[in-house]
């Protein structure tokens, strides 16, 4: 085995160095939601190592500290999103996991998880490493891919004549990942309602950017990302959960050890003790929550959703160009076809990189390198100047290859 050489090591790693910085808009899709607050960047430098968010830890778990005010934050939290309870997780794919374990225990003749065709990855992740099934509620296709709530109802009575149970679990992405669509929870929650079946809310998109009350929309577990848009340091998520199952999700350790009677009556098993947010995800949250409660009131939200269609009725009208999801946009994630820039890129020496190319030249970062067909950006949080920057960023580049 070859021995590591600390000087190498030194030029290797000492120097990190991010090129996105203020001279750039970031426009990338899942990095807008997670930008830090001025806040969360002071509390970065007191917090930023491994565990010191457990300097005061007295009860040996990470939700009980009270300073810094975990305590409390997770309380206010769980105002905030309409639930009776909150726990720190790894992530918003980490809470769902939890969830369908804890299910599985409750319920183990339920093997479907119901969940919608725009589902992110880590959703069926999770089923998957769960030893369950998913059975997908489909939607209307291109160009807009809408989810009807009737087609729930349909799948969770095909479900049970299928295999003579109900299904485990329903969920819902309240925005997906893909067009940045909006799904109402109302509807869904209902029906699971009146089918008493569980009903999770991956609101990884969204919490943090839209305001969500989950016992107005009958949302049993809600699972947020703080890193993707609730202005954390990651990687942190949150689940949020009705108090009807606080003993599937806070299920206290109960193993002893034969030889030395160690035992550990105070740890949540669902979470191997502590949720690991010790220092930087956890604190970094806690000092954006004031930023995220303001944000997420409608004047905020009306005002991001406007940038986002801003830049869309800039640009739709061109040859070549079209865009993909529901219109007009409520979460400002935009997905659009460039048939336009895919045939430059058969000629262009760049090929698809001159894409990323223009739009760096115009201070612009954040697009998916050598991609030329399809583009996915997010205006959330930039100024009105430099939204009308970015749109006029794409008609500077449409003259310039005379597509105007």
């Amino acid at each position: 085995m070859d021995k590591l050489n600390n000087n190498k090591l030194v030029q290797k790693y000492s120097n990190l160095y991010r090129s996105v910085n203020e001279e750039f808009i970031n426009i990338h899709p899942i990095q807008r939601g997670g930008l830090l607050t001025p806040e969360a960047y002071k509390a970065l430098i007191n917090y930023g190592d491994g565990y010191s968010i457990c300097d005061n830890c007295l009860k040996g778990r990470i939700d009980e500290i009270e300073n810094p005010p975990v305590v409390d934050f997770l309380k206010d939290m769980a105002t905030f999103l309409g639930t009776d309870n909150v726990m720190p997780t790894a992530a918003a794919r980490e809470s769902k996991r939890l969830v369908m374990e804890a299910l599985t225990k409750k319920h183990p003749k339920r093997k479907t998880v119901v969940i919608d065709s725009l589902a992110h990855y880590t959703t069926y992740l999770a089923i998957e490493n769960n030893n369950l099934k998913a059975k997908e509620v489909p939607n209307s296709g291109e160009p807009e891919y809408i989810l009807e709530s009737e087609n729930y109802e349909n799948i969770i009575n095909e479900v049970k004549n299928e295999t003579g149970q109900l299904p485990l679990l329903i969920v819902l992405t309240h925005v997906d990942y893909k067009y940045g669509n909006y799904n109402n929870p109302k509807s869904i929650g209902e029906i699971c309602k009146n089918y008493d079946i569980p009903f999770l809310l991956n609101a990884a998109y969204s919490a943090g950017i839209l305001p969500i009350n989950c016992t107005e929309n009958d949302i049993d577990f809600i699972a947020c990302s703080g890193h993707k848009s609730m202005a954390a340091s990651g990687p942190i998520g949150l689940l949020g959960f009705s108090s009807h199952y606080y003993d599937d999700i806070i299920r206290f350790s109960e193993i002893k050890g034969n030889v030395t009677s160690k035992f550990f009556p105070n740890k949540i098993c669902t979470v191997l003790g502590c949720p690991p947010v010790y220092g930087a995800p956890l604190i970094t949250l806690m000092a954006s929550f004031p930023t995220i409660v303001k944000r997420t009131q409608k004047e905020n939200v009306d005002e991001e959703s406007k940038k986002a269609n801003y830049v869309i009725n800039q640009i739709k009208d061109i040859n070549g160009i079209s865009i993909v999801g529901k219109l007009p946009k409520i979460h400002p994630l935009t997905n659009i076809k460039t048939e336009c820039f895919a045939e430059i890129a058969k000629s262009h020496p760049r090929k698809g990189f001159f894409v990323r190319d223009e739009f760096k030249e115009r201070g612009i970062i954040g697009m998916a390198p050598g991609i030329s067909q399809e583009m996915k950006y997010n205006t959330y949080g930039l100024t009105w100047n430099q939204v009308k920057h970015f749109a006029s960023a794409f008609l500077e580049i449409f003259e310039k290859y005379n597509l105007i």
